[in-house]
Order: structure tokens, then C-alpha cells, then sequence
């Protein structure tokens, strides 16, 4: 029974949650900026993810470690 109360709501929720390659996200694509500062280096500015994929880890070890 309550696979059948769990599918609509999955179903309703993948419509808004966009996996990339650098982890969750609400849009499609990620809006970067990309840039050469005063200095000639090279700067790439994306907006936040929901969760990034490096930091799962990280949080996974500190919940651990409580």
C-alpha cells in the first residue's frame, strides 16, 4: 500500500529535480559565468547546486561520527 502512495509523490517530484554532472540541482543547466580577471587567470562562477556530489562523503562521515 504504501508503494502506491510513494510513486505519485516520486513521480511529481522528478519534474523539478535535475541530476548534472556535479551533483542536484532545481534547473536543467547551470548558469556559469565565465571570465578572465585583472590578472589573466582564468574564473568560472556556476551557481549553487541542491547537493554536490563531493560533499556527500563529508557529511556522511560526520553524521557517523556523532
Amino acid at each position: 500500500m504504501k508503494y502506491f502512495l510513494i510513486l505519485p509523490i516520486l513521480l511529481l517530484v522528478q519534474g523539478c529535480v535535475y541530476f548534472n554532472e556535479d551533483g542536484v540541482s532545481t534547473k536543467r543547466y547551470r548558469d556559469c559565468t565565465e571570465y578572465y580577471d585583472a590578472q589573466g587567470k582564468y574564473r568560472c562562477e556556476c551557481d549553487e547546486n541542491l547537493i554536490d556530489y563531493d560533499d556527500i562523503p563529508d557529511k556522511l562521515l560526520k553524521k557517523g561520527e556523532r
